[in-house]
């Protein structure tokens, strides 16, 4: 072996009558980018094998949706019971985040080092840990006092997979820098249990070595209480790290299930109830509406592999060892926990993920990977030196809020609660405003609010003929429309369109009416809070076009957030404290 490679640097001559080549891969398939190979000797060698995804149909400019090449309405024009167009499929939880993680402290731009403080951060309805990490990994390494990160989600499973993410990471922050440095696998093993269907035996023994004793202890008691009592653990690391857990007597239970495969739950039965969602026939039609959106052909046999196989692995690594369903997502053996268009890649910045440097420039869940391995690794580095105290809770955000300390918190996030179908914009200030630090105390604390929905609402609500105005923009950057076609009502160009159409919004001329309507001015008035103009944690519109046509990079930037699940319309909103009058 060449050094000690990252999995996206391998030769992807990984064929059964071979021996695995564990080479660098620095030679691109030139047909699809793909993979790499070391030589021309292991390309050769591979070819067999590789040829069915390299000659994909996916992979081919030419390609069009099934329903455009069959002239048939699509399945997704018939309208469901709901009247919604895009009607989900599968199960309904969010395991994964669905807009990409952000530093929600950036303490060099505001508070600064010259003046420290300890820092409390409130993640209310965290969803996964992304985020949190992120902000962590950040962490400038001459912060040297104390910061708690109080989690919260209403989900359990969530809630339950973050514990044995965090039990992990706290375990392996025990070891000195250089050993977790040497330990690659440490890295690997987290990315698959957050993101991989299937696992290796040397993952799931990391799981049942390092988090089902501890989570087990926790249950003997649990046992003994009555069905919903509410029981708080705290575990205590080397150098003044802790993790303390309240959750109730069903939600112990759940973890420990979490760490441990039903027993009688095949790879083979474990991948037909994954398939079952992921590649479900009656939905065909959805996914290749999805899959038109991306206009690089080899990115779509990418998707399309995740599709099959559910691996958070580069494109050219072998599966084989990975046949372990992930319990932590097969705990129920009857459903896939997510939705056909759950993705990896909703939950991270996608245009630092393209830019990722690697001879496989195709291959983006080989670089989502690779992006991974650096930030976790960042995160693991961050702790191993800081003085962090970790709360995790799984309640209504409403109720957590009546048992957090009143002005405590520098920075809340709580990703779109307030969106008018969760808990609102009044109850989310009401419930919450309080906990922030007040001016006086911290000029810089920030709760951080963001809308998913808000403008599709105002769009629904006065009608979308005029979501079409900006067409001319749009064609100058997609490809041209057969003009055979145009014409046709199924064809696939002009649902294109009408999927880009949203890049092109006003999107703040819309927000703004929203803004009026929900009565943000007058709620944040009575909260004891103001809207900050400019945001200075992050972008109002992080997922809209930054580049304007003919910058460098403008048509690529485009290609990126039409190819995502990302809508252009995520919104944030950041509040803080009134000033206090000042006292003569």
């Amino acid at each position: 072996m060449e050094g000690n490679p990252s999995y996206s640097q391998y030769c992807a001559n990984l064929v059964s009558e071979f021996p695995p080549c564990q080479m660098f891969g620095r030679l691109a398939c030139s047909g699809c980018q793909l993979v790499a190979y070391c030589s021309k000797n292991c390309q050769k060698a591979h070819w067999k094998t590789h040829r069915r995804d390299c000659k994909s149909p996916f992979n081919n400019t030419c390609w069009r949706p099934a329903w455009d090449r069959e002239a048939r309405a699509p399945a997704w024009a018939a309208r469901d019971q709901t009247g919604n167009f895009h009607n989900p499929f599968g199960s309904h939880q969010y395991l994964w985040g669905n807009t990409p993680a952000f530093d929600v402290l950036q303490l060099e731009s505001h508070e600064g080092l010259a003046d420290q403080k300890d820092v409390a951060l409130l993640f209310a309805a965290s969803g996964d840990l992304r985020n949190v990490v992120r902000t962590v990994a950040d962490l400038p390494s001459q912060f040297e006092k104390s910061i708690t990160l109080t989690i919260n989600d209403r989900n359990s499973t969530v809630v339950a997979r973050n514990l044995i993410l965090l039990l992990l990471a706290l375990d392996t922050a025990d070891q000195h820098w250089s050993e977790i440095d040497q330990d690659r696998e440490v890295t690997k093993t987290l990315i698959h249990i957050w993101y991989s269907s299937f696992i290796n035996s040397r993952t799931l023994s990391r799981i049942q070595a390092k988090a089902l004793p501890l989570i087990a202890g926790v249950c003997d008691e649990a046992l003994f209480l009555e069905p919903g009592a509410f029981l708080s653990k705290t575990w205590y690391f080397k150098s003044q790290r802790s993790l303390q857990v309240t959750l109730n007597r069903e939600e112990w239970l759940l973890a420990r299930r979490l760490c441990c495969v039903p027993g009688s739950l095949t790879f083979e039965q474990a991948q037909k109830i994954r398939t079952a969602v992921t590649l479900a026939p009656e939905r065909a039609d959805y996914m290749d509406r999805w899959l038109y959106k991306e206009l690089t052909p080899a990115l779509r046999v990418g998707q399309e592999r995740f599709r099959e196989d559910g691996m958070l692995l580069p494109f050219g690594h072998t599966r084989n060892g990975f046949n372990i369903p992930n319990p932590t997502l097969f705990h129920d053996q009857r459903a896939w926990p997510l939705d056909d268009k759950a993705d990896p890649l909703t939950g991270w910045p996608i245009w630092e993920i393209r830019n990722e440097k690697s001879h496989t420039v195709s291959d983006l869940y080989g670089k989502l990977f690779t992006y991974l391995q650096k930030v976790i690794r960042k995160f693991l580095k961050r702790l191993t030196t800081l003085t962090a105290h970790f709360e995790l809770y799984s309640t209504d955000v409403r109720e957590l809020a009546l048992q957090l300390p009143n002005d405590h918190f520098a920075r809340i996030e709580i990703s779109n609660i307030s969106d008018v179908g969760y808990v609102g914009i009044y109850d989310t200030l009401a419930f919450l405003a309080p906990l922030l630090q007040p001016h006086y105390q911290n000029s810089h604390s920030t709760l951080i609010t963001l809308f998913l929905n808000a403008v599709m609402e105002i769009v629904k609500a006065t009608g979308e003929k005029d979501s079409m105005s900006k067409i001319n923009l749009l064609m100058e950057y997609l490809p041209q429309p057969d003009v055979l076609r145009l014409l046709r009502p199924d064809n696939a160009d002009m649902t294109r369109l009408w999927d880009a159409r949203t890049l092109s919004f006003d999107v703040e001329y819309y927000f703004q009416a929203y803004m009026v309507i929900h009565k943000f001015a007058e709620i944040g008035m009575a909260q004891g809070v103001y809207i900050k103009s400019p945001n200075t944690i992050i972008e109002e519109w992080p997922t809209q076009l930054k580049r304007q046509k003919g910058q460098e990079d403008a048509r690529e930037e485009f290609s990126a957030l039409l190819g995502s699940n990302l809508s252009g319309l995520e919104r944030y909103v950041e509040w803080s404290r009134v000033p206090s009058p000042a006292v003569n």
